[in-house]
């Protein structure tokens, strides 16, 4: 009987002991510590992979790298076709003309480019003396769909794969016509950014999918293009000549920096003469260049 009620006293003082701990534990300010997540796979996966179902996530910026495959042309001149020779069912729907008309056409064969029957035919080097490169859409092996820089933008034609030289990269350029920006990057990399003039109401920067086709040292700095001019394979949609010439979309530097942020310009995109500088000399010619509104 007094052994019974002896071990009854023990249990309560214990239990007493307990609920203080607890109490303790809950009033506490400490931070509490969650356990460690454990790095056994999942059933059906390896170390490093992804369960299925599940995707890698994308950067905050949104921007996904891609490698960009460049023809570069080997001889003086290359001829694109708009339908692939003989495939009759080839025949690449091109992009509707605009208020504008194409260019190069028979009337109208601009520096280093020529309208022909069955397409185009492009100098090389160009009237700037820079190579003649195309991005590449498709690659069929002994032809390459290519992105073309004639008027309708967006058009695209082949090439014949022995004509040309291929290669590749991961640079990317993105311009935010909302944002008044532009970005570029080497592959997730943000190699720089900044603010830009865009196109006016009236002459609008065209909304697409380009690249850079040239890049163009100017040996006054101080001009209105700034150090450089990148130029595209995008036209103007909204004018048919520009100054007696092409009117031929751009990146470039600027001497009036106090206009970056506004939409103001011909259609060309303006920018820092130091950020087109460093992308003069850090991206290649057939960088693809998309603008978005």
């Amino acid at each position: 009987m007094f052994a019974t009620k002896r071990l009854r006293t023990l249990l309560a003082l214990l239990l007493a002991v307990v609920l203080v701990g607890a109490a303790a534990a809950c009033s506490s300010s400490e931070p509490t510590v969650e356990a460690a997540p454990t790095t056994e796979e999942a059933p059906g996966t390896t170390a490093g992979t992804e369960p299925p179902g599940t995707t890698v996530p994308v950067p905050a910026s949104g921007h996904v790298a891609q490698t960009v495959e460049v023809a570069t042309a080997k001889g003086a001149t290359v001829d694109v076709y708009q339908a692939k020779p003989g495939v009759p069912s080839s025949k690449i729907t091109q992009p509707p003309a605009g208020r504008v008309q194409p260019i190069p056409r028979a009337d109208l064969n601009s520096a280093g480019s020529r309208a022909t029957d069955s397409g185009w035919q492009f100098d090389n080097p160009t009237y700037f003396g820079n190579p003649l490169v195309f991005v590449v859409e498709e690659n069929q092996g002994d032809w390459l769909k290519v992105h073309v820089p004639v008027r309708p933008n967006g058009s695209m034609g082949w090439v014949k794969a022995s004509q040309v030289t291929l290669s590749e990269h991961q640079y990317a350029i993105e311009v935010s016509l909302s944002e008044a920006k532009v970005r570029a990057w080497s592959g997730s990399e943000l190699l720089g950014e900044g603010p830009v003039v865009h196109g006016a109401a009236g002459s609008p920067t065209p909304v697409g999918t380009f690249y850079i086709n040239e890049k163009i040292p100017q040996s006054y700095a101080g001009g209105a293009y700034g150090p450089w001019i990148l130029s595209t394979s995008a036209y103007s949609e909204s004018m048919e000549l520009f100054d007696n010439g092409l009117p031929v979309v751009a990146l470039h530097g600027t001497n009036q920096p106090g206009l970056l942020g506004s939409a103001v310009s011909n259609g060309c995109v303006r920018m820092q003469n130091d950020l087109v500088t460093l992308l003069a000399n850090a991206i290649p010619a057939g960088t693809p260049v998309t603008v978005t509104a």
